[in-house]
């Protein structure tokens, strides 16, 4: 029987989690072989903005083991419809958040997609009302053309470790600084979030 959602169980659980994978991802010297999650008070930003935003369509690209996919389906758990998508390219990656998502009781919040980023992007024609990146940084500037169409205004889009990797970023984050469509910001939560909303079409 699938667990039920409940709310004590879900912050003790994503607490063992965090811990969980902070010591595996210090034994891994292949940073690849990391599951490299957000920190838990960039997580629970992305709850808040989900819970505040209240979007209909919601897409992560980067799901890893699932962290911050708990932590967004959190914030959606109150939405009577929302599509929420979710896309890495492992398998056993997306296997693993399935999993968590199961034993939290929100596995039915989520889509949890295995393919290509860049893939699913350029062939995407839904806008989406949230966007949360925590990938790759290396292929972000190739997801520059798909993320302006997947995105409309007050669409809201979240990138994760921006202060901690500015420099892996920069390019990549002046496409929508020096954008005049999105007003954006840099935060000091976790490793630095970027949120850029959508102000023009």
């Amino acid at each position: 029987m699938m667990p039920t959602f409940n709310p004590s169980h879900f912050l003790s659980y994503c607490q063992s989690l965090y811990e969980a994978d902070s010591t595996y991802d210090s034994e891994q010297s292949n940073r690849l072989a990391r599951h490299r999650h957000v920190e838990p008070d960039a997580a629970q930003f992305l709850a808040n903005i989900a819970t505040i935003r209240q979007p209909k369509k919601v897409l992560e690209i980067g799901t890893s083991t699932g962290f911050s996919t708990l932590w967004l389906a959190y914030g959606l758990r109150h939405q009577a419809e929302c599509d929420f998508i979710s896309l890495d390219i492992d398998k056993s990656r997306s296997d693993a958040a399935r999993q968590h998502l199961q034993n939290t009781g929100l596995s039915d919040s989520v889509r949890l997609i295995v393919q290509d980023s860049f893939i699913f992007l350029n062939s995407n024609e839904d806008v989406f009302d949230l966007v949360f990146l925590d990938a790759e940084r290396q292929f972000y500037i190739d997801y520059i053309e798909g993320l302006y169409n997947a995105l409309d205004v007050s669409s809201v889009l979240i990138v994760d470790n921006v202060i901690s990797h500015r420099d892996e970023v920069s390019e990549f984050l002046a496409e929508f600084t020096n954008d005049s469509r999105y007003i954006g910001h840099t935060l000091d939560v976790g490793a630095g979030l970027f949120m850029a909303v959508r102000q023009e079409h």
